[in-house]
């Protein structure tokens, strides 16, 4: 999961984006593929970038294996000189900003809470991929995508009176490929959750988490309870998981960060 910045927090890091160029980038082109030097670390402004892995059969296209939103820092891997794991893609009309590597790395080692921020995102995309894994014994496809779709509301979420709709608009072929899906499966799913009115979508096509209650179900999780948290546990995490998942809850709590969609009101 990229690193999101917060101008309040991240006041050493925002310094250099204020300096830093904007580069505009098209949807379907390319920023940088795998296995090119990393030179920079990426900040998105506008819009969002796709970060993909060649298809996992002949012939086909690529796959998206984690999106990078507004406000979200992404391709770390130029902290250790390396060379890119993924490649980059705009998944829509998007702006982004190079920022120099050693001025990254300076400000997280000088800034506790952004290096707190940035090794907090790194446990919790740990968790995601341990939680998606498949098997008679790993979460379906609905919940997989139920998942997905409450972290997106998290990381890009603009609250409405009631719940929550998601800035950017996505194709069913990334959602499908962030929660491992097939995309005519993860088409059904959208469908039956806009039927049934647990999701709803906007005069731009944007999806609306009308239901966060309903979502955080489908996710697998009972909805949290009321009163005081175990410690160790924000009141979101309180909530009990479901047997099989019961050794994961403090992580799986949490498992979208301290900014937690409320279940009742749909807030962030």
């Amino acid at each position: 999961m990229p690193f999101h910045l917060e101008p309040a927090r991240d006041r050493t890091l925002y310094r250099l984006v204020k300096h830093a160029p904007e580069v505009p980038l098209g949807r379907g082109k390319p920023l940088y593929a795998p296995g090119d030097p990393a030179q920079d670390v990426w900040l998105v402004r506008a819009g969002y970038v796709r970060l993909v892995l060649p298809g996992m059969e002949p012939g086909k296209g690529d796959r998206t294996v984690a999106v990078a939103l507004p406000w979200e820092i992404f391709g770390d891997e130029a902290l250790t000189y390396g060379h890119r794991r993924y490649g980059a893609v705009g998944g829509s009309r998007c702006v982004v900003q190079p920022l120099p590597r050693g001025r990254v790395l300076r400000g997280l080692k000088t800034a506790r809470k952004s290096l707190d921020a940035y090794l907090e995102g790194v446990e919790r995309e740990l968790h995601r991929l341990r939680h998606a894994q498949g098997g008679s014994q790993g979460p379906t496809a609905a919940q997989r995508l139920a998942e997905v779709v409450l972290d997106l509301g998290v990381r890009c979420g603009e609250r409405l009176t009631r719940g929550v709709v998601l800035s950017e608009k996505m194709t069913h072929q990334v959602l499908a490929d962030l929660s491992g899906a097939h995309r005519a499966t993860v088409t059904t799913l959208l469908n039956d959750w806009l039927y049934e009115g647990v999701l709803n979508t906007d005069s731009r096509g944007r999806l609306v988490l009308a239901q966060p209650t309903e979502l955080w179900s489908l996710a697998g999780y009972h909805e949290p309870r009321r009163g005081p948290a175990p410690a160790g546990l924000s009141e979101a995490g309180a909530g009990e998981t479901p047997a099989a998942n019961r050794a994961e809850a403090p992580t799986a709590g949490r498992m979208l960060g301290r900014r937690v969609v409320d279940p009742k009101t749909g807030a962030i």
